[in-house]
């Protein structure tokens, strides 16, 4: 799914929407051209389908009512450089809009010209990038009122929340993209969950056969000391130990006779390396307890 949005299906339902009136065209034409950089009513882009965009509106927008102009498009390629359209437009005052209406218009054409939907490793966000001052400042104006939880970084807007990524491809019309961006959001999240669990899973059973082997080797030398004084209930946790080396200290616990808690396992243990550590070396252990007391 991820591929396929990434791949251009993502983009053909942009490209290939139709528009609800004249003044809904308009809007989405000053949002495209919005978008781009530009000097005067000049406009250029790296976006292929920008152009292709706004060859598709001009037709049934206003300005091609009162001006009987169609926009100049040539294409520009360079050596090592992506091909990048220009376009040169009449010289009209592209209104922005009054009403959430063409709001919606105007940042679905932005959208096209200045935005995205990216999937990084993890996670993913839908973004406008627009490095002009004043268009920077009118897209914060109509984002606000759009009540979506954009945030803004210098001059990019993005959204981060699963819902209102849906909730704006849904408004700007591309209501199979919101679908499909639904399902991978839902497989990616399945995905992560899995992996936590068995990133846990596998650092616990790590955690849990360290800390066997430890206690193996602990109680061979507890038991090594064959001192008639070793206390019964921790010689018993010892040779248990020994018997059942994969077991957990819950699981060594209700062996016990009679069964005890995990934490009164751990506290026996506790028990036997004092035990031994004073047994073995028991300087060292008088020079711990001077150092803690003094």
């Amino acid at each position: 799914m991820e591929k396929n949005l990434r791949l251009g299906k993502f983009w053909d339902e942009w490209l290939t929407a139709e528009t609800a009136s004249r003044v809904q065209s308009d809007f989405e034409v000053a949002g495209l051209l919005a978008g781009m950089r530009h000097s005067g009513m000049i406009f250029h882009t790296n976006r292929l389908r920008t152009a292709r965009r706004l060859m598709k509106l001009w037709p049934s927008t206003t300005y091609y009512e009162r001006f009987a102009f169609t926009p100049a498009i040539s294409l520009i390629t360079q050596k090592h450089h992506k091909p990048r359209v220009k376009i040169t437009c009449p010289d009209v005052t592209l209104k922005p809009p009054s009403n959430m209406r063409g709001a919606w218009a105007w940042l679905k054409g932005i959208f096209g010209s200045a935005g995205g939907l990216y999937f990084p490793k993890s996670g993913y966000h839908l973004a406008l990038i627009i490095s002009d001052e004043k268009i920077s400042a009118l897209a914060s104006k109509l984002l606000a009122r759009t009540k979506l939880a954009w945030s803004e970084h210098r001059h990019e807007f993005s959204l981060r929340n699963h819902e209102d990524i849906m909730t704006f491809l849904c408004k700007v019309g591309m209501n199979e993209s919101a679908l499909a961006f639904d399902h991978m959001a839902m497989m990616r999240s399945v995905r992560n969950r899995v992996n936590v669990t068995s990133n846990y899973e596998a650092a616990n059973i790590a955690r849990t056969v360290k800390a066997a082997r430890e206690q193996i080797e602990l109680a061979k030398r507890f038991l090594a000391l064959a001192s008639p004084s070793l206390p019964s209930k921790l010689r018993e946790v010892a040779e248990l130990r020994l018997n059942n080396p994969d077991d957990s200290l819950d699981e060594l616990g209700k062996k016990l006779n009679p069964p005890i808690q995990k934490s009164a396992v751990r506290y026996r243990w506790q028990r036997i390396k004092s035990y031994v550590a004073e047994k073995i070396n028991p300087e060292k252990v008088l020079n711990l307890y001077a150092k803690f007391f003094s």
